[in-house]
């Protein structure tokens, strides 16, 4: 009995879970994408740290005023994360930041 009602719910709100899943893989992929970004961010920041590239670093520093609040975070982040000196902030804090950015 609890079967078929489980099986006449599926099948009742079908287009539900097709919503759903399409949702879940999206994200999947954009979660990603913005991993291949962030490591690729982190990557160039952490060359340019290391070779301590003052031109570049002071061109970073004069257009960054004109990015996106989420940009600027970003570089923030590889920043801290390639600085011995600095301490990136943590995965919950930086979630909440971007949820809290969409509100």
């Amino acid at each position: 009995m609890q079967i078929d009602q489980i099986v006449t719910f599926i099948l009742g709100h079908k287009e539900l879970f097709a919503t759903f899943l399409v949702s879940l893989l999206t994200i999947i992929r954009l979660t990603a994408w913005g991993r291949a970004q962030a490591l690729a961010l982190d990557t160039v920041i952490g060359v340019i740290e290391r070779i301590g590239a003052g031109e570049v670093k002071s061109a970073v520093a004069g257009t960054e005023k004109r990015l996106p609040d989420a940009a600027k975070d970003a570089i923030n982040d590889s920043v801290a994360k390639a600085d011995p000196k600095k301490t990136p902030k943590t995965i919950i804090l930086r979630v909440l930041r971007e949820v809290f950015r969409g509100l």
